[in-house]
């Protein structure tokens, strides 16, 4: 929803959009985000026996980080056909911009339908004696 907003709000105003109008829906973009973080780290993690925590937590960070990775050269790969020149301000920028986000949206929406079908987390961990 935040990043729809933000959208709506590039392609009114688009250079003249100004850093206060762009400060309530990126705000709510990193409420949302970091609200998502340590559920999704308790859901991945809840069920690891204590002796591979360790691995467990390395494994997830490493997925975390690859992720992230993918997703900005992804971004890149819709962005950068959009600018003809790496020097290129204004307009152009604005307009790539505006142009990446519906594939940005696009994939969040898609991560969030996926989430549906990850296993729910029990209240109770299983020890192994």
């Amino acid at each position: 929803m935040a990043l729809t907003g933000f959208h709506l709000l590039i392609t009114m105003y688009g250079t003249g959009l100004s850093t206060t109008a762009m400060a309530l829906p990126v705000l709510a973009l990193g409420l949302g985000l970091g609200m998502i973080g340590a559920p999704l780290t308790d859901l991945a993690l809840g069920r690891v026996e204590d002796e591979q925590a360790g691995s467990a937590s390395g494994l997830f960070n490493t997925a975390t980080h690859l992720g992230i990775a993918l997703g900005v050269v992804l971004t890149g790969v819709v962005f950068f056909p959009h600018v003809p020149d790496t020097a290129a301000r204004g307009t152009i920028v604005v307009d790539a911009f505006a142009a990446t986000l519906p594939y940005v949206i696009g994939g969040l929406l898609t991560m969030w339908a996926l989430m549906f079908f990850l296993p729910r987390a029990t209240s109770q961990r299983t020890k192994r004696p």
